[in-house]
């Protein structure tokens, strides 16, 4: 016990100085930042910001939408093809090439997500503009709105249509795989197929991504907040931010604890 008590010291001595440099450094450039902002004329560019974002909501916002399903389609469908040609080639034993068939389709899934995320804002974008405009002579016409909508329903049934084609082509890799992309449970059924290296593999990945997640909620919380105080962002972007991270890090600890118990199981 005792040489892990020093062990711990040791660690905790060389990890301060740089820890309170951070500290000291964040502190700082922070206080330089607040001061600059106060002391500039800030009025010019907030007038910039406003119409840039009016403009991005009312007149791209809508066509975005409409446009993203035929990107998506455009951009997934020659990976797929190339995927689906390579297995079709594939003798069942060279782990070279089913690796680099395994890694065009995790593109395509990774693709297809962050065009779901997509569909989501331009969406939100979207009804700001048209609401923000309604009964003036900016208003956004009827058809791009409506167009606007069914641009979003097709964003989320590309997606599926994808991924569908994807989890087919990855289960003729590895049989043993199980679930629907159709199906509620099938992330479930999914990792519950996967054998001990997967699983170890995902919750590295997982690690991988909470890290991210906190770093981004930061940087975010500081421009949020810096805009509720220069900007009349309000609080409510900073808000929305510390909900995510409050639900990342409380979903963490839960799951740590809960799997760290002699019975935890996975779900």
């Amino acid at each position: 016990m005792k040489n892990n008590n020093n062990t711990a010291l040791q660690e905790n001595k060389k990890a301060l100085p740089k820890f309170i440099l951070t500290v000291v450094l964040s502190l700082a450039l922070g206080g330089v930042l607040g001061f600059s902002l106060v002391f500039l004329n800030l009025e010019g560019f907030e007038d910039v910001l406003a119409a840039a974002g009016l403009f991005f909501t009312n007149r791209v916002a809508a066509w975005l939408i409409i446009a993203l399903p035929v990107i998506e389609f455009a951009v997934c469908l020659p990976i797929y093809f190339s995927a689906k040609k390579q297995l079709a080639a594939w003798d069942g034993e060279d782990e070279t090439a089913s690796g680099k068939a395994e890694a065009r389709l995790s593109v395509c899934i990774w693709i297809t997500g962050l065009c779901t995320v997509l569909a989501f804002f331009l969406l939100s974008a979207m009804f700001a503009g048209f609401v923000g405009n309604a009964g003036t002579e900016r208003m956004m016409p009827a058809p791009v709105f409506f167009g606007g909508l069914a641009g979003f329903l097709l964003s989320l049934f590309a997606p599926m249509v994808l991924q569908q084609k994807l989890v087919d082509l990855t289960k003729q890799l590895n049989p043993e795989k199980r679930g629907s992309v159709y199906d509620t449970k099938f992330q479930k059924k999914w990792y519950e197929s996967c054998d001990e290296a997967e699983r170890a593999l995902i919750g590295q990945c997982a690690f991988k991504a909470y890290q991210a997640m906190c770093r981004t909620c930061m940087a975010l919380w500081t421009v949020f907040a810096l805009g509720g105080m220069f900007f009349n962002w309000g609080f409510l972007p900073a808000l929305a931010v510390c909900i995510v991270w409050g639900v990342g890090q409380t979903a963490f600890a839960y799951w740590t604890l809960k799997l760290s118990r002699p019975d935890g199981a996975a779900g």
